[in-house]
């Protein structure tokens, strides 16, 4: 997901706002405010957590974004009240391998449940616009931007995107700018058109006001691809962010690979650390987790025999690890398996 680094937040009386990477943070980020139209407010990252499940060519990824909004209490830009700092819309782009024939909405506990299920044990007993706009929708153009049918799914409304070459590239990030999306940094934006990939302009609006504690409904998305994957580069050149990500797949994930791109899990983080639950059977994961593949055709092979439910920790990614300097995006890589006599 990319999240303009220029962070604002969407008032009641309607200034659209486009945050930057809402990741879980070990310390406080500075956030320069975007030249508001009217009285803006900066926003801090919050958790991001995600979620894939993989099987046969088939991912579904559930991303969670969040955020704290920084209302001042005094001064001449403090809110007059709860309604006039309210935040009502968030705005992000996520960029897939393929365009995605799903969206849904997912229970916000589903995480929660996720944590209790694959807990760190220690080893050793010593410590250490208007958002659901359409009018978007048209077919390819000349200029290599093909914008498919807008959905609605719940608070969220995505544009998927297709953008080809040079020009397209171009036409993207105009797009996306006027939109109040941000822009695309050149390199980053290079890397996804040559391997094709679909962007997805996913915005989150509900005029009611978004959740004070910065944490939305998880948003789903299923796709076709040839290994899993997570979009990492697109935030290269962005703030400093922590990830949590689980990973269940019926095959066993090469974890030593994975820490090229700064994600670890709590044994490689710590020889006095442990996940429970890492190897499991897909019965077994709890129900709000189980839900988000019961349906998919795709993934049924996960339903006999065993799964492996791996818990990632990536922590100072563009800071510990630079995220401008990966040759490619998160593509998780598998352990060989054994011949078959």
């Amino acid at each position: 997901m990319h999240f303009h680094r220029h962070l604002l937040a969407a008032v009641a009386f309607g200034v659209a706002a486009a945050t930057a990477a809402p990741l879980f943070m070990a310390g406080p980020v500075d956030a320069c405010l975007h030249p508001p139209v009217e009285i803006a407010y900066p926003l801090k990252p919050g958790t991001q957590l995600a979620l894939v499940f993989f099987a046969d060519g088939r991912q579904e990824m559930v991303i969670r974004p969040s955020y704290k909004l920084e209302l001042p209490e005094t001064g001449p830009n403090a809110p007059k009240d709860d309604a006039h700092g309210r935040l009502t819309t968030l705005a992000w782009v996520v960029p897939v391998p393929n365009v995605p024939d799903s969206y849904k909405e997912v229970d916000a506990s589903m995480f929660t449940k996720l944590r209790e299920f694959t807990p760190i044990d220690m080893i050793s007993p010593l410590n250490s616009d208007s958002p659901r706009e359409n009018r978007a929708r048209h077919s390819a153009d000349q200029k290599g931007v093909t914008m498919l049918e807008a959905v609605s799914v719940g608070d969220y409304t995505i544009q998927p995107i297709k953008a080809k070459g040079e020009l397209g590239g171009l036409e993207l990030n105009a797009w996306l700018k006027d939109k109040g999306f941000g822009e695309i940094a050149a390199a980053t934006l290079k890397y996804y058109l040559e391997k094709d990939y679909c962007w997805l302009a996913v915005r989150i609006h509900n005029a009611k006001g978004l959740p004070a504690n910065g944490e939305v409904k998880p948003l789903q998305i299923g796709f076709a691809t040839e290994k899993p994957v997570f979009p990492l580069k697109i935030h290269a050149g962005g703030n400093s962010f922590d990830l949590e990500l689980w990973l269940i797949t019926g095959k066993e994930i090469d974890t030593e690979k994975s820490k090229e791109y700064g994600l670890k899990t709590a044994g490689q983080i710590s020889d006095l650390q442990t996940q429970r639950n890492q190897q499991t059977t897909f019965a077994e994961l709890p129900e709000k987790v189980r839900a988000v593949a019961n349906d998919v055709a795709g993934l049924k092979s996960l339903k006999s025999g065993n799964v492996h439910c791996v818990r990632f920790f990536g922590n100072g990614l563009n800071k510990a690890t630079d995220l401008a300097k990966l040759e490619t995006d998160l593509t998780f890589e598998f352990k060989p398996q054994p011949e078959s006599k």
